[in-house]
């Protein structure tokens, strides 16, 4: 039987420039093994970022005035990740799974 997965992650400053280099796949190796970079092709992006997270960060801050002191231990982004297992996209196709993954996107955007 297929299981969700839904985990949150929150960061401080400090992370934001690894976390947009492993998510945008900038990086040219990774610690991690079960990464295939030969299916780097297969990846697309609900909402493709057009700068890094940290110069994101500091839009977003402007843009609504905001001030304040952030101090290195505040967590400033959270990070969303839902999935499930293999065997359930495996089931349900590369169409179905492009729903899946929009339905997800929109249901954590109205949040």
């Amino acid at each position: 039987m297929s299981y969700a997965i839904i985990r949150n992650e929150k960061y401080k400053r400090e992370n934001l420039k690894g976390i947009y280099k492993h998510n945008e796949r900038k990086n040219k190796n990774y610690s991690n093994k079960n990464i295939d970079k030969t299916k780097s092709h297969l990846n697309y992006s609900l909402k493709k970022a057009t700068m890094s997270y940290d110069k994101l960060f500091d839009k977003i801050r402007g843009s609504y005035h905001l001030k304040g002191q952030i101090k290195t231990v505040s967590n400033i982004a959270c990070e969303y990740i839902i999935t499930s297992d293999r065997e359930f996209f495996q089931e349900i196709g590369t169409e179905e799974t492009k729903r899946y993954f929009k339905e997800a996107y929109n249901f954590v955007c109205k949040r």
